[in-house]
């Protein structure tokens, strides 16, 4: 994370650990934040496991910790000795890695390889194999085995569990499915390179009733697959827009598929593979529709009658949907205080004695609901943005992509892969007594205790009368790939804020940047919290970034066959272009991206990649000020 330069004549250091968040004076200095063997979290260890945000939230998970490879985005329970970790990062090779669920070590590990797999790397315990790329599914089989989506490999991989070694059994490939010129997203979403073929993109697996079929989500094919384990044999059903998670409910007699791109769920009939119907869980998304869509994720589904509940990411929602009826039946709030802004990013779910467990990705939190009242009981503090669940063995275990956040670079040079995922382990016999100081610790740590709720509102309003009284007119400036230390380590006005040991460039180098800096404001703590341009982009203009954004930039920054999604807000038609998704370079209208959406191309998503909020040019025109956007490119 970088904290770019920003103006608004004098330094103004923007208040630092937003609402009073205040780090324990007592964390060590270390050359890394990776974990590399479980912790079990307690006084002694606690600080330890805490750690500042770039933002200034903090991060203090609780039970069993260990390191996983970067960006964890789920976990299953392998039989009732190991779990799974999958981690899909922007990394040359993405894992699956095994730990023991008594001891949460790690126990073996597969690296799979983007192109040839290295075999200096094999061991008695890391297996590799070449021409294979990892997308958030995974689901397990009998006898040790799991399967694999494959994103950019385009196939299921089957592996097995023996030995201490993970082996390769078979790989299922699979075929892109054209979906109808007026289903969202209307044109294809892949990478276009000569040569190669439009993908179906699997992104989440499960295994049928009978383990014979397994079936396959299709991010990019709007469609599932149906896989006949015995022959190979594969049947497709367009399902909608870009189906996400899978899950059997209703005793095996319903498969549930959540449609990222869709506000909605569909129903099918795994037996016969066919639709029963659709369940709207948001607005319905179309070509006039000018809102940021609901984004329907993770799904669980009761053991005991035909209830499934889906977390609905951009707006911090869990509706109940009966698979039966084919009707939403209650929405949870899981808003971390009433009336909060959406930001929570539910992006994982769990059912556990008579408890929903739901992961929140922007909270860094578990919070904890009682499953017949709905009431919240409380929350637990996790990792950066918590990714994945499963419940095994009487235990929660939470994955979480981004671990305990970034730290020198001595082991990584790209701000892209250096940060370690985390795994934990809470035990569930442990709810019931540490539960309440668990829940004062995550709201501590993101600022939402009251009394902080109270402080930043004050301060808020005191920083905002100052800028009102000096300041009329704002011309915002985004520098983009460059930390404020490297351009003004060395601008004496900044004082303290400076740091010369980072300064790479001077007057010299920038001299209109300095000239800005002398005569207007500059903000000397202003920081975004993303790793990359895609995130940076969406936190420097809408103080969020959206859930599809951040578990796809890994994949197209690192050419895994996704194209980069418009993240950024630059406006995507502009004036004087109708119908081309061409840029211009100064006029653009800000508010042209809804506009003949149908006809921009591969730029027709901006629902499903915007926040929900949308950004800062859609707050100017909800309160009536006027303003001129203009990109250099």
């Amino acid at each position: 994370m970088h904290a770019p330069a920003g103006f608004a004549s004098p330094v103004v250091p923007v208040y630092h650990n937003a609402g009073s968040i205040s780090a324990p004076t007592s964390i060590p200095e270390r050359d890394t934040r990776d974990v590399l063997h479980p912790i079990t979290v307690n006084a002694t260890d606690k600080d330890w496991v805490t750690h500042v945000l770039p933002t200034g939230r903090i991060v203090s998970p609780v039970g069993t910790v260990d390191g996983t490879p970067n960006f964890a985005t789920n976990v299953v329970a392998l039989g009732p000795d190991h779990i799974a970790v999958l981690a899909n990062g922007a990394t040359r090779a993405q894992t699956v890695t095994l730990y023991d669920t008594k001891t949460l070590r790690a126990v073996a590990q597969l690296a799979a390889y983007k192109e040839n797999a290295d075999p200096r790397a094999a061991s008695s315990t890391l297996s590799t194999v070449g021409h294979q790329s990892l997308y958030q599914g995974i689901a397990t089989g009998p006898d040790h085995t799991f399967f694999t989506a494959g994103g950019d490999s385009n196939d299921v991989a089957e592996f097995r569990f023996e030995d201490g070694k993970i082996h390769l059994l078979r790989r299922y490939p699979l075929q892109w499915q054209a979906f109808p010129k007026d289903q969202y997203p209307y044109y294809y979403q892949g990478e276009r390179k000569p040569g190669k073929a439009r993908l179906f993109y699997p992104d989440a697996v499960a295994l049928g009733p009978n383990r014979r079929h397994l079936f396959v989500a299709g991010m990019l094919s709007n469609s599932v697959a149906r896989i006949d384990l015995k022959t190979g044999q594969t049947q497709y059903l367009n399902v909608g827009p870009y189906p996400f998670a899978l899950t059997l409910a209703d005793g095996g007699k319903r498969l549930v598929v959540s449609l990222w791109g869709a506000d909605a769920v569909a129903v099918l009939d795994p037996t016969d593979f066919k639709s029963l119907g659709t369940v709207a869980v948001g607005p319905q998304t179309g070509p006039d529709n000018l809102a940021a869509g609901v984004h329907p994720t993770a799904l669980v589904a009761r053991t005991d009658g035909p209830q499934v509940y889906v977390a609905l990411a951009n707006t911090d929602q869990v509706v109940e949907v009966d698979s039966q009826t084919l009707k939403s039946t209650a929405v949870l709030n899981d808003s971390p205080y009433p009336d909060a802004p959406p930001g929570s990013y539910p992006d994982a779910l769990a059912i556990a004695d008579g408890k929903l467990f739901v992961a929140n990705a922007g909270n860094n939190d578990v919070a904890v609901y009682d499953l017949a009242s709905g009431k919240a009981l409380g929350l637990i503090p996790t990792g950066w943005y918590p990714t994945g669940m499963t419940v095994s063995q009487d235990a929660l275990y939470v994955v979480a992509a981004k671990g305990l956040g970034t730290g020198p670079n001595v082991q990584h040079q790209w701000v892209g892969n250096m940060m370690d995922g985390l795994v934990q382990k809470i035990p569930l016999n442990e709810l019931s007594e540490k539960l309440p100081g668990w829940t004062k610790a995550a709201l501590d740590n993101d600022g939402f205790s009251e009394p902080q709720r109270r402080a930043r509102e004050a301060e808020d309003q005191k920083v905002t009368g100052f800028l009102r009284k000096h300041i009329r007119y704002v011309v915002f400036i985004l520098r983009e790939n460059k930390t404020f230390d490297e351009d003004f380590g060395d601008y004496k006005p900044a004082g303290a804020w400076a740091d010369s040991k980072l300064d790479l460039y001077g007057p010299r180098q920038v001299p209109n940047l300095y000239d800005l800096a002398h005569h207007y404001t500059l903000f000397v703590n202003f920081m975004a919290d993303g790793e990359v341009t895609a995130q940076g982009h969406q936190w420097t203009t809408a103080a969020s970034d959206s859930d599809f954004v951040q578990r796809t930039w890994p994949e197209y920054y690192s050419g895994r066959g996704l194209v980069g999604n418009p993240g950024w807000t630059q406006p995507l038609i502009p004036v004087g272009a109708p119908g081309k998704a061409d840029f211009h370079p100064s006029s653009d209208n800000p508010y042209s991206d809804y506009r003949n959406l149908s006809a921009l191309g591969k730029w027709t998503n901006p629902w499903i990649s915007y926040p929900e909020r949308l950004f800062l040019f859609n707050d100017l025109l909800n309160h009536h000020v006027s303003f001129e956007a203009l990109r250099q490119i």
